[in-house]
């Protein structure tokens, strides 16, 4: 009989187990299972299968603010990281399908305790300024026009990086990299600042 030596031990049997059987048909004796141990011993780590899917998809959400974040601290032109910001997302998303939209449409879960609901608004604030700061990186450069509105672009942004979560399995050819790179033309074409433009276009009148 295995012993279990750290709660992130039993966080990575449950992210396996959830990934093969989905969190529904997994059981907490799954878990067990693939960690060599007894149901009981599990409940000296978190209080619930329910526990174990919170602690799954914060530290999978985590990975990916983390690598934004070293992106944004980075060398590369803002093209080149809004670039790898779109990618990131596309992995994080095709890896995680099931779980990763709940951090943008779960955002008043009453499951949740106010502790947790705290907990994931300062994670996920600290996504979208990661967004914002490549953002105003390139409006700072000139690259990116000064006509944007940065929290608008990053709101539009997100939903567009999130929404093939909620689509079909993409098929040959259209692997994250490559949604990525056609997402990123798609961006780009609106954001670039083109010769002349001074700033947002005044409406006519009425």
């Amino acid at each position: 009989m295995t012993k279990i030596r750290s709660r992130q031990q039993v966080v990575d049997a449950a992210a396996k187990v959830f990934a093969e059987k989905g969190y529904d048909n997994a059981r907490i004796e799954d878990i067990a299972k693939e960690l060599g141990v007894l149901q009981g011993s599990l409940y000296y780590h978190v209080s619930s299968k329910a526990a174990l899917l919170r602690l799954v998809t914060r530290e999978q959400f985590t990975e990916v603010v983390v690598k934004l974040e070293k992106l944004v601290a980075g060398r590369e032109s803002p093209r080149d990281k809004l670039g790898k910001a779109v990618r990131a997302q596309q992995r994080y998303v095709d890896r995680h399908r099931t779980s990763s939209p709940r951090w943008f449409t779960d955002a008043h879960d009453p499951r949740r305790t106010e502790i947790e609901a705290d907990e994931d608004a300062r994670l996920l604030a600290r996504y979208r300024a990661a967004w914002k700061s490549i953002l105003e990186e390139g409006v700072a450069a000139g690259d990116i026009s000064s006509a944007i509105d940065p929290t608008v672009t990053v709101l539009t942004l997100l939903g567009m990086c999130i929404s093939p979560a909620a689509w079909p399995p993409p098929g040959p050819g259209r692997s994250p990299t490559t949604m990525a790179a056609l997402q990123l033309d798609i961006v780009w074409s609106g954001l670039a600042r083109t010769e002349g433009a001074t700033g947002p276009e005044q409406p006519g009148p009425a």
